[in-house]
């Protein structure tokens, strides 16, 4: 770790790759600076080390889509799919699974969703709940309320799911074939200097021009302009189900899905079948999860620890309801639970944001991350780069703010 850096991006998540990615093709010499995640968080001795910040891009996939009720993610959403393309067709990682995008509600609901498919010549179908079961005959929708009946809205491929994994090992694999370096260390601190700013972590220190932090929900770790910044975080469990080969035939078609129904306790995402990344070839991957709107204030170590549990009980058993009745008949070869963090602003959008002269934060994905992930790369680097903000993005919802 000799010489100085244009630019050390401190986080090796969804955000920091994206946006070492841009800093790289722009032509800056970069350093991706962020340790390499415990194979398994619950019982590697790792997990219990000092060196742990959890992503909470290790997962096994993503709901990815345009339509969008804000049309700010809506914008971001269609931005981003031209670089998952690029990068795919770059590093030969493919991180989005291509099979469409159902998001289930009442009409009000979906009438935002459709300005986005006008907006952006989509090509969605909106169907009422028969010509949805027919459609996708394997599930099972509920019909809402006489005064609230339940519809679909269905964006075409190339929406789908997300790799949050294979999304940051692609993106990192574009920035070092321009000339970037990973250094797989944890950040202590982070200091500006006259001319310079100064990175220390265990492996050792880094001088770089300047700085971008993204640190996602771990920013409170180290000593760096990110510490104190007004973040809530909201505290996920997830229901994994395992495939075989056979149930992911009858399963064809199968899109990710959102859906809002008239009970909020019915809410939940869910992604399609995906290959089991650490098992066989015949063994595939189904999630649900559901929105959780109960945000808490936590120290690092207290999210380290719901890292590594399973996540709740309780709120798994409502998931297990959810998905029986969303897919009769569903035949299992296994299941678990795995926890999760979604880091939120007062804004509801990321704060891209200078904290000094020298350094630059990319921190509060806000649920939508991941689908977004490039453009919002893209933002950050800009940012560092002096390029001009988009007109598209209201810059007062990215504006960095602190705990009073």
């Amino acid at each position: 770790m000799s010489g100085q850096y244009d630019v050390v991006v401190v986080g090796v998540g969804m955000l920091g790759a994206s946006a070492a990615r841009h800093l790289s093709d722009a032509g800056a010499r970069v350093a991706l600076v962020g340790p390499v995640e415990p194979v398994d968080r619950r019982t590697d001795p790792v997990a219990f080390s000092n060196r742990v910040a959890y992503s909470s891009h290790e997962d096994v996939a993503r709901v990815s889509r345009t339509i969008d009720p804000d049309p700010i993610r809506a914008w971001l959403g269609h931005r981003s799919v031209p670089q998952f393309a690029d990068i795919a067709e770059r590093t030969g990682l493919a991180a989005v699974n291509p099979v469409g995008h159902l998001w289930l509600e009442a009409a009000p609901g979906l009438d935002l969703l459709a300005s986005a498919d006008e907006r952006f010549g989509l090509g969605c179908v909106r169907r009422d709940v028969s010509a949805t079961v027919e459609a996708f005959p394997f599930l099972s929708v509920a019909e809402g309320t006489d005064q609230r009946p339940m519809e679909s809205l269905w964006e075409p491929p190339p929406a789908g799911s997300v790799d949050p994994r294979i999304h940051v090992r692609a993106e990192a694999a574009a920035a070092l074939a321009t000339g970037a370096e990973h250094i797989d260390a944890l950040v202590g601190s982070v200091v500006e200097g006259t001319g310079s700013v100064e990175v220390a972590t265990d492996s050792g220190t880094v001088l770089a021009d300047r700085v971008l932090l993204a640190t996602g929900a771990f920013s409170g770790l180290a000593d760096t302009p990110a510490a104190g910044l007004d973040l809530e975080y909201a505290l996920h469990t997830q229901l994994i189900v395992h495939l075989d080969a056979d149930e992911v035939e009858r399963l064809d078609g199968m899109p990710s899905i959102i859906a809002k129904c008239a009970e909020p306790l019915d809410d939940f995402y869910l992604t399609p079948p995906v290959r089991d990344p650490l098992g066989s070839d015949d063994r595939w991957i189904l999630k649900i999860g559901a929105p959780q709107d109960d945000h808490v204030r936590l120290k690092p170590d207290e999210l380290a620890t719901w890292y590594r549990t399973d996540g709740d009980p309780v709120f798994a058993a409502n998931l297990t309801r959810i998905l029986h009745r969303l897919v009769p008949g569903l035949r299992d070869v296994g299941r678990w639970t795995t926890s999760c963090v979604t880091t939120y602003t007062p804004s509801g959008h990321p704060f891209i944001d200078r904290l000094g002269d020298r350094t630059v934060c990319s921190i509060g994905g806000n649920g939508y991350a991941a689908k977004c992930a490039p453009a919002l790369g893209e933002l950050a680097a800009g940012l560092l780069l002096g390029w001009d903000w988009s007109t598209e993005i209201d810059r007062e919802l990215f504006v960095a703010r602190f705990e009073d």
